[in-house]
């Protein structure tokens, strides 16, 4: 309860400020109806739908002051107070959700808007695995196992659609999935997904003098391509029983090239560690069992020797970026190419045995398997210095939450005074840069030019 009144009062003293500042915003409610996907026995057994709640939440019409904007077809960005009823009190309790969002238009009509929605911030739980039967033991019935932490991240993605019935009145309604959980760095966990429904209302406050209308996105964006380097570290659990952190981390390496002036496709290479390979795990049965619990009694690997060579693995990677001013998301698939512990299970393939291809089919609730994911955001803070946050997961299952900081390399062609593309040089976003005519490339300030400074967020 002190939770949602503190933070009524920031959504309300943010509109008294933006309200002083002239700048446009809107207030939204919503009533809240979910649907808990059991993805194991454990919440089959234990979720009783429907959850229910309600949502608050803040919203900025783009401005049309940062050429971002425009880009993305002047999308809306939103701050949302979530919270969730999940319909088992004693078990499962309430969800709350605290988390930023961008609303990009994909229709908009006079009477009709469709927007693509995706979020991703904090969510805060009031029962977890600790508030269950566990002093004797799992028991399936009466435990949370997909929830290990009071801690955990919010992704949401979806369709929010918006009637306007009056010129600053709108009916709303968001169709979609969320998905809470701590990134294994506390287990149990399995994590809550969700499929969701919202309908609510909206009310739009005027008072912007100085907003630009929507004009055609810059031709050009002011880089070609860029190397990103990216150092991570972090922590995790393997096993709720052994009580025990371990440390991970993550070194990535990549190239990507600008397609269009807000996305940007790429690859590159990883090299990552985690301390969780330890020796462990067993094999056989009777007098021919092989048993290591010196460390963890977990049972999904088998991994006979002590050798800090198992807690290395590398991979390269396809990247997909998406650019949104001084933030930008990132999707990336990739494949191992060095994995000691690849053939580390505790029982050998049906087919392969212990000798595994690069690739080859697998379960994944028995083995992590030949590829990863990584979902991730960089926040340049500096020049070209960003900060890192990045799940990584194998399929739906979560290894590692890296946080890091990296440096990105963008390079564009300097523009000769006889108009033809020159070299390439280092790009800095944080000095004013200005279009050269006659072919659109950028070159600094102080070389003539008609054109406005392109500004990347700033």
């Amino acid at each position: 309860m002190k939770k949602t009144i503190f933070f009524a009062l920031l959504f309300i003293g943010v509109g008294q400020l933006a309200m002083a500042q002239k700048i446009p915003f809107a207030i939204k409610g919503s009533i809240y109806g979910g649907y808990i996907v059991p993805m194991t026995k454990n919440l089959d057994s234990i979720s009783h739908p429907p959850a229910l709640g309600g949502e608050m939440a803040i919203e900025f019409p783009a401005m049309g002051n940062y050429d971002w904007q425009h880009y993305w077809r002047m999308p809306t960005v939103g701050v949302g107070l979530l919270g969730i009823n999940l319909g088992n009190p004693k078990l499962l309790g309430t969800a709350f959700a605290v988390y930023p969002y961008l609303l990009v238009p994909v229709v908009k009509t006079e009477h009709f808007h469709l927007n693509y929605k995706i979020g991703a911030g904090l969510s805060f739980f009031t029962k977890t695995w600790n508030d269950g039967d566990t002093l004797s033991g799992v028991n399936a019935s009466t435990a949370n196992s997909a929830i290990g932490s009071v801690l955990n991240v919010y992704l949401t993605t979806g369709a929010n659609l918006e009637f306007p019935v009056a010129k600053q009145f709108s009916i709303t309604s968001d169709i979609g999935y969320n998905h809470m959980s701590n990134g294994s760095m506390l287990q149990p966990n399995a994590g809550l997904n969700m499929l969701q429904v919202m309908v609510g209302a909206k009310y739009l406050f005027p008072g912007c003098t100085h907003c630009k209308k929507p004009r055609p996105p810059i031709d050009g964006f002011p880089y070609d391509f860029s190397i990103n380097l990216i150092a991570s570290g972090g922590a995790r659990e393997l096993y709720y029983k052994d009580n025990k952190m371990y440390p991970v981390g993550s070194f990535h390496a990549s190239m990507s090239a600008n397609l269009t002036d807000w996305y940007a496709l790429g690859g590159g290479v990883d090299v990552f560690y985690d301390g969780v390979f330890v020796q462990q795990g067993n094999r056989g049965e009777g007098e021919n069992k092989v048993e290591y619990e010196e460390h963890t009694q977990f049972g999904r690997y088998f991994i006979p020797t002590e050798d800090i060579a198992n807690k290395f693995r590398a991979g390269v990677c396809l990247s997909n970026e998406f650019i949104i001013g001084r933030v930008t998301a990132v999707l990336q698939w990739g494949v191992y190419v060095y994995d000691p512990i690849r053939n580390a299970t505790h029982d050998p393939h049906p087919v392969y045995g212990d000798n595994r291809p690069m690739l080859y089919s697998y379960d994944i609730e028995k083995e992590d398997g030949w590829n990863y994911f990584r979902l991730g955001v960089r926040c340049r803070v500096y020049d070209n210095l960003f900060v890192n946050a990045s799940l990584k997961t194998h399929l739906q299952k979560a290894e590692m939450v890296e946080w890091g900081i990296g440096y990105q390399i963008p390079y564009t062609k300097k523009q000769e005074s006889d108009g033809r593309r020159g070299s390439y040089a280092v790009y800095h976003p944080d000095r004013k840069w200005k279009r050269g005519d006659p072919n659109k490339q950028w070159q600094p300030v102080g070389v003539e030019s008609e054109d406005p400074p392109f500004n990347l967020g700033r």
